[in-house]
């Protein structure tokens, strides 16, 4: 899979190659029509149409995994093209939700922080949540402090299967920061699943706006990816962050449904 480089960066009317998940299907579902609902936004809060107060719930994202990476890269990535394709996925992801994010909510649109990549097993240099320093092997977005970041080997491992990986990992974690900003009631109690369809619809949103172009292949990069998490992460073995299928199926899910599809009470699936 290629993936464009410095032109991207400068100008998103450039194509960047990315993965597809069809799930079966080809590609060419249209996502549903977007309903406008309305939101507690906590970043920019003076643009909000609501008074009550979002309190997000307890982030899995931000927990530590006190099991250990069983698994190593294997030194075969090229970490020049790892550092633009993360640079890239940031950018894309911000994109689409800055000018998306009235189709769907009231109030402005603010993106998280990005530190980016780290290592955890730096833990003295290692970014800190509420306090503790993040371990290696996850990827977190974090309410204290508003940012996000990935862990490098996580990284690494992920992107040995395909450079879809950090285009995934990064938009499920701006998820995260988007659901921070939401009212409780659109706030799934699956945290992560609806991180994962949050990641389908503005992957797959990219795509239909023009700024992202799925190859041949791509789909099975992305199941892997899914089945990676869920089978040899640590973290992503936790009953809150659902199994391999449950996790394709909510990515699916956002890629048919769009953003009302991964908000409770906007879809009957």
């Amino acid at each position: 899979m290629s993936s464009p480089r410095a032109g991207v960066l400068t100008a998103l009317t450039v194509a960047v190659s990315l993965f597809l998940t069809a799930c079966g299907g080809d590609g060419d579902d249209e996502a549903s029509d977007p309903e406008t609902v309305t939101v507690t936004e906590t970043r920019g809060a003076e643009d909000t149409e609501t008074t009550s107060t979002t309190t997000a719930p307890s982030d899995p994202s931000t927990t530590e995994s006190t099991v250990e990476m069983t698994i190593s890269p294997t030194g075969s990535v090229d970490m020049a093209e790892l550092a633009e394709d993360v640079e890239t996925a940031v950018l894309i992801t911000d994109d689409w939700w800055k000018r998306h994010w009235k189709d769907y909510f009231t109030g402005r649109y603010t993106a998280p922080n990005v530190v980016g990549l780290y290592d955890g097993y730096d833990e003295a240099n290692a970014p800190t949540c509420f306090g503790e320093a993040l371990p290696p092997g996850n990827a977190f977005y974090c309410p204290d402090g508003d940012y996000v970041a990935w862990d490098q080997t996580l990284i690494e491992l992920g992107y040995e299967i395909g450079d879809a990986w950090p285009y995934l990992i990064i938009a499920h974690e701006w998820g995260h920061a988007i659901q921070a900003d939401l009212s409780m009631e659109l706030q799934s109690q699956q945290y992560e699943l609806q991180a994962d369809c949050l990641a389908g619809a503005v992957l797959y949103g990219q795509r239909e706006d023009g700024n992202l172009t799925f190859e041949e292949g791509d789909e099975k990069e992305i199941v892997d990816g899914l089945n990676f998490i869920a089978d040899e992460v640590p973290w992503g073995m936790s009953g809150d962050h659902g199994d391999s299928f449950q996790r394709i199926e909510a990515f699916n899910l956002g890629r048919t449904a769009g953003v009302p599809g991964c908000l409770p009470g906007m879809t009957d699936n």
